[in-house]
This record gives C-alpha cells, sequence and structure tokens, in this order.
C-alpha cells in the first residue's frame, strides 16, 4: 500500500489522500473510491473509519482518495458562486478527475457517509463514471411498522407490574395518536427528511426530498447501470429498526434490481464507535462494492461540466 497527499481542483484550493496498491504501476485500478466528509467531520471520517477502509480495499488493488470538500477539514473555503449542491458536485468531480489522473482509474464508486449520501447520489445523476454510490445511514423516513416496532419496545422496558399499566396506557395512547398523525401524513402529504448535518440553511432547503422522488431516482439509477446500497445502522431504534424499512418507505418493495441493494446492521450505531462496529462498516461496505463496482469495463469519459 501507498499513500501520497495532494492538492487539487481547477482553483488548487482541495485537499486529499490517495491510496492506493503498492504494485499498480503495474495496471490501472479495477475502480476507485471516493470517501469525503460526514458532516464537518475531517476527510478522515467518524474514527478514522474512512482511513480503515481505504487501506482494506488497497488489499483488494482499489484505489480510493479520501479528501475534504470546500470550507471542511484542510479544504480552503468555495468563492461562493455556486449553490451547495452544484459545489458539491463540482467538488466530487474534481475529486474523481485526479484520482482518475493519478490512478489510471475510469470508473468510480462514492461512498457518502450520513450527510454525504445525497451528494453522491446527485454527482452519479450528471457524471456517467460513477458506477456505485452508497449511501449509508442518511435517510430517516418512518413507516406505521417502523413507529408500532419503536413503541413496542418502549413499552416492553416498562414490564408488567401494576405499576406499569399506568405508563403503559398513558404512552399506548400516545403512540395511537402518533401513528395515526404519522400515517396521514406519510399517505397524503408523503414525508420528507433533511439528512443529520446541513452546511447552510441554503442546503437544508436543497437536502429535502419527497421520499418517492427519490425512490423513484435511485431506482433510475439502478435501471441506467449504476449500483446502488442504501445502507443503515440500527441502534438508533427510532430511527430505522428493521430491515425492509427503507425499501417499503421509498416505494421500492417490489423492485429486485439487482443493482440495487439495501442493506441494514441492527446491531451498529450511526458513528460506528466501537472496533467491531467499523470492522462491520467495513466489511459490509466492501461486500458492497465487489458486487455493485464494475471489475472492468471501458473507459468513460467524463461530461462537460457546463
Amino acid at each position: 500500500m501507498r499513500e501520497t497527499t495532494l492538492i487539487f481542483g481547477p482553483q488548487a484550493d482541495l485537499l486529499g489522500t490517495v491510496t492506493f496498491a503498492a504494485d499498480a504501476a503495474a495496471s490501472p485500478p479495477p475502480f476507485g473510491v471516493l470517501l469525503f466528509n460526514a458532516g464537518v467531520i475531517h476527510r478522515v471520517g467518524a474514527h478514522r473509519v474512512n482511513v480503515k477502509l481505504a487501506r482494506a480495499l488497497a488489499a483488494d488493488g482499489v484505489a480510493t482518495l479520501r479528501c475534504d470538500l470546500h470550507g471542511m477539514g484542510d479544504s480552503l473555503r468555495a468563492d461562493g458562486r455556486l449553490s451547495y449542491k452544484d459545489q458539491v458536485v463540482a467538488d466530487l468531480r474534481a475529486a474523481m478527475d485526479v484520482l482518475q489522473s493519478t490512478t489510471g482509474a475510469q470508473h468510480f464508486a462514492l461512498v457518502g457517509f450520513c450527510s454525504g449520501a445525497m451528494p453522491s447520489y446527485w454527482t452519479a445523476q450528471v457524471d456517467p463514471r460513477v458506477s456505485a454510490i452508497v449511501m449509508y445511514d442518511a435517510l430517516n423516513f418512518i413507516t406505521p411498522l417502523s413507529v408500532l416496532r419503536y413503541l413496542g419496545v418502549r413499552l416492553m422496558r416498562h414490564g408488567y407490574g401494576p405499576k406499569a399499566w399506568a405508563v403503559w396506557t398513558r404512552v399506548g395512547l400516545r403512540g395511537v395518536a402518533a401513528v395515526g398523525a404519522q400515517a396521514a401524513r406519510i399517505f397524503t402529504k408523503g414525508a420528507r427528511f433533511t439528512t443529520m448535518q446541513a452546511s447552510s440553511a441554503e442546503s437544508v432547503d436543497e437536502e429535502k426530498v419527497d421520499r418517492r422522488t427519490l425512490g423513484r431516482g435511485l431506482l433510475a439509477l439502478a435501471e441506467r447501470g449504476v449500483g446502488v446500497m442504501v445502507f443503515s445502522a440500527g441502534t438508533d431504534f427510532s430511527a430505522v429498526n428493521y430491515a425492509d424499512q427503507l425499501r417499503d418507505a421509498l416505494g421500492l418493495r417490489q423492485a429486485r434490481n439487482p443493482r440495487l441493494l439495501f442493506t441494514h446492521l441492527h446491531d451498529i450505531d450511526h458513528a460506528v464507535t466501537t472496533r467491531v462496529a467499523q470492522q462491520q462498516w467495513i466489511d459490509t461496505v466492501q461486500r458492497g462494492l465487489r458486487q455493485l463496482a464494475p471489475l472492468s469495463s471501458q473507459a468513460a469519459s467524463p461530461p462537460s461540466s457546463s
């Protein structure tokens, strides 16, 4: 394995670290992987998980670039001429450019951790070099079943003694009201979500996405040949608490495209705090990339950025 840190981008104001196999000069990697900020966390990722994933992928002969987007980590602020959405897409396209010129990779997978999920999705829509995206734990769409499961767990914690019945009744009544309200919101107005981290008031508005619209967009990517992995953590039982919750919420229960994967690990936390959780997260992402990213294909030319 070798690593080198470099400055890149049209204004030379972005910074990232390339990791690749020691013998990579013999042939270009089958694809490259971009790892970047989750919220305002430095490019190393939560608990350095990006570093660990990059080095694990190097052992598979896969090159990575872990980089800081504009205004984060060691990268400079953007000049403000672009919207948040357009700026992060431009940053990720510049990252693909430099990884392509450095390692010879022609196709790329984007691993979006938390608030990096939507930028990965946006970039895949406009750049044909993106062969796969991983959207990790950014979607918090509830369903009637997920609400009932959460309330059930809360009630079970109170036990069955006489003193617990008052709690059961109170929580149960609140739960029925909550389920009714949430069901009405889901089936009439359509639930919306905001990713867990936003960089500005503008980005909050742009990161709100209708669940059904997003579901159709993800399926369209898969049908175009782009691998999509929607990956959720499960220890926050109030968010995603069963394996098919996001399939159901996005209207993709019947979609069985092999390029569209849903993965749920019930025993890891969002920030992959423990070493066990980190290893599970890395193993899951590696398996997803092996399944979704192309092992070999013809070179793709980046479209015009105009």
